[in-house]
């Protein structure tokens, strides 16, 4: 064997074997150098006491390209972030719920345009509020048309989530996580997700059905419907016909006992603009609270898992969880021109970006959603990509926060050969 020939396979040797270098490095199409910003910018904010630590994982063509974490799970403890961490996904449940009843409906056991009344018959009774000013003691008209299921899972129903500034939404939000919410969230309030359901249903609508967008609490109401039309508990039905079919072993709204130690806390930011533990946490076990709009515990892993579904058309692994053409239809934008951004609507359970130029079934460019402890995923639907970021914090930094840094980092990535 010549000298040359020795020097060609120990540099072989490297490449293979040395993983950690990425410049240049290129998998499925992206950059890995470039995706490995987001390392750099999660080490900056840990740094800047902005963030503990944070989770993220890149997947294209239903392989994994990049899977890291940075900084600290708990900051007292000074435990450090793993990729086995469990966070409380908050409303990334919502996306879940929405298959489940996509399920049922592929049975033939509801409809999209079911009245919902006809489960929950409190919301036959329900009105529309005339001045959000006035909060829950506003005058009131009647409703003009039934809430549909559909409507549900577009939040086109005219129910609230409590979550905005007006003072009906304030007095909404305290009906549902309690007087001093949004300071402090009383996650004993309600022993069950009908307990919740409605206590929602005691403040009058935003606006008439069908009319507007409005981000709503009302997947604790598809929730109920879940539990009535199948007669086991949400809990029970998502894993049976969701978690077990796709391996989510650690997605659960009960964290198992020997599981505890990888959930991370949430932390927020106190009034000297510095992160630490909050003293109010979510239960982590003995919930019988099997929410619809929040409330499961999940992993990145995981809930790669349900995304890779997704965008596999309802399968995974050879395990079908809903068919492709009922996939399609959770792409379909059910809002028209009322959602906040452009060239963005909602469907059954995702928020879509999709191009205005293409005929309505080929629209959807990408899906996606997030929670309110700043958890995120987004799935690009053309370019088969699935991104996922973990944390718990807050204050939440909506759609313009850490989504918008995620979603950079990974389109700077793309290497792709037109």
């Amino acid at each position: 064997m010549t000298r040359d020939t020795k020097s060609l396979i120990l540099q072989l040797l490297i490449l293979i074997f040395l993983p950690k270098t990425l410049f240049g490095q290129v998998n499925e199409g992206l950059d890995l150098t470039k995706l490995s910003k987001l390392n750099d910018y999660i080490e900056e904010q840990v740094k800047a006491e902005k963030l503990a630590g944070a989770e993220f994982l890149i997947a294209r063509n239903n392989k994994i390209v990049m899977h890291s974490s940075r900084g600290f799970s708990n900051l007292e403890t000074k435990r450090k972030l793993d990729k086995n961490s469990i966070y409380f996904i908050q409303s990334m449940t919502k996306p879940i719920i929405s298959v489940a009843i996509m399920q049922l409906y592929e049975r033939d056991l509801i409809d999209f345009d079911d009245e919902v009344s006809k489960y929950i018959p409190e919301v036959a009774s329900l009105k529309v509020a005339l001045d959000w000013s006035k909060g829950i003691d506003s005058a009131t008209e009647k409703i003009k048309s039934p809430i549909t299921i559909g409507q549900l899972l577009s939040h086109s129903s005219g129910l609230s989530h409590g979550l905005s500034k007006n003072k009906l939404d304030r007095d909404i939000g305290k009906l549902i996580y309690g007087v001093n919410y949004p300071f402090f969230t009383d996650y004993l309030l309600h022993q069950t997700v009908e307990d919740r359901a409605k206590a929602l249903l005691n403040a009058p609508l935003m606006f008439q059905p069908g009319t507007n967008w409005y981000y709503s609490a009302g997947g604790d109401l598809l929730a109920v419907i879940i539990e009535k039309v199948t007669k086991q508990t949400v809990s029970s039905y998502l894993k049976e016909n969701i978690f077990n079919p796709l391996d989510m072993d650690d997605t659960s709204y009960n964290v198992d006992r020997e599981a505890l130690e990888r959930v991370m806390p949430l932390h927020h930011t106190n009034n000297n603009k510095k992160i630490v533990v909050s003293k109010n946490q979510p239960p982590r076990m003995g919930t019988s609270l099997y929410g619809g709009t929040h409330g499961l515990y999940s992993t990145a892993l995981d809930y790669l898992k349900f995304c890779q579904m997704i965008i596999n058309g309802g399968k995974l692994n050879g395990e079908r969880v809903l068919k492709k053409k009922t996939v399609d239809l959770m792409k379909i934008n059910q809002v028209g021109s009322t959602y906040s951004r452009e060239n963005q609507g909602f469907g059954y359970g995702f928020a879509i970006e999709y191009d205005p130029s293409l005929k309505v079934e080929e629209k959807a460019q990408s899906l996606y959603w997030g929670g309110y402890f700043n958890t995120r995923f987004f799935i690009d639907l053309k370019k088969n990509i699935v991104a996922i970021w973990m944390t718990q914090k807050l204050p939440n930094s909506s759609y313009e926060g850490y989504h918008q840094v995620l979603k950079k980092n990974v389109y700077n990535a793309i290497k792709d050969i037109e």
